[in-house]
């Protein structure tokens, strides 16, 4: 069992399976909501489930990273998505807005763990998240089929085969934050790095999704 030890247990639809193959990797969403509760009710009802949801306060564990996760599509006889190693990470915000440092602190510690445990490079294989254009879907994303059969390392939502969906939008700043940024090991906590990128989204409660299919993934 590959268990988070900082992260809350918290299943939804339960247990999966094993993984059918492929290089370990993480993949980056965003959950077109503003709440972690908001997005559970959501990934119970469309049964899409990530391993982990992660806000500005808690990393949220629902499935097993020894076991594949069900936020991708599938299409069938096509390449795998889910199940091809493919460690899911939502986090809550939106693709068309920009991220706060205290929710990409979150997920660059659970990062951190997910490289050390399984492998996973540090590397973009398919290239950078693109950012939003006026908050919408930049276009021109590369979901090179056999990049992603053949090289552990991270992904977007943007980079999966047979998937539409643009999240996460990172800019390149907040990738390079997300990267760098150690929160074990006091590696950039202060604000006075990347001052472009806020440190808390105070608007992001009566933010709206210019992606609100993103859930959908049959």
């Amino acid at each position: 069992m590959a268990i988070c030890p900082f992260a809350e247990w918290h299943p939804i639809t339960g247990p999966s399976g094993a993984y059918s193959g492929g290089p370990f990797k993480i993949v980056h969403h965003t959950t077109e909501g503003s709440t972690a509760q908001g997005a559970f009710g959501q990934f119970l009802e469309d049964r899409s489930d990530p391993h982990f949801t992660v806000d500005a306060t808690t990393i949220y564990q629902h499935v097993d990273t020894d076991q594949w996760s069900r936020s991708l599509r599938n299409a069938p006889g096509g390449v795998e998505t889910n199940k091809d190693k493919a460690i899911q990470i939502e986090m809550v915000g939106f693709a068309g807005r920009p991220k706060a440092k205290d929710t990409l602190r979150n997920v660059a510690k659970l990062c951190r763990w997910i490289e050390a445990m399984h492998g996973v490079p540090q590397d973009w294989p398919n290239g950078l998240p693109k950012p939003p254009v006026n908050g919408n879907d930049p276009g021109g994303h590369n979901r090179n089929a056999a990049t992603w059969d053949t090289k552990g390392g991270h992904y977007g939502h943007c980079h999966v085969p047979e998937n539409a969906h643009w999240d996460p939008a990172y800019t390149a700043d907040e990738v390079a934050f997300l990267m760098r940024v150690n929160p074990e090991a006091g590696v950039l906590e202060g604000v006075d790095e990347f001052p472009e990128i806020p440190e808390t989204d105070p608007d992001l409660e009566g933010a709206v999704s210019t992606m609100p299919d993103h859930s959908k993934v049959d």
